[in-house]
């Protein structure tokens, strides 16, 4: 099936529109850094204010997580 292309760009809007899925707060292990890390990863966390309210080693794994996605979301010197 074929799509008009008049459609494609709508239907791309409405998907970087969409409002992202709530966060679950860590409920069972989220005490050490790598539980921290592991967190952040499975929930795609882009923004390390999203890691406070947890013990000091989680924290410091959540915020690692962020920093590797970050980096790994960013266009190298040779572009995407």
């Amino acid at each position: 099936m074929r799509l008009p292309l008049l459609l494609i760009p709508v239907l791309l809007a409405a998907c970087v529109s969409a409002p992202p899925a709530p966060l679950e707060p860590c409920a069972k292990y989220c005490s050490s850094r790598e539980d921290g890390y592991q967190w952040a990863q499975r929930a795609h966390l882009g923004d390390a204010r999203s890691c406070v309210g947890y013990p000091a080693a989680f924290i410091a794994g959540c915020q690692d997580a962020v920093m590797d996605l970050q980096q790994a979301l960013a266009p190298g010197r040779d572009g995407l």
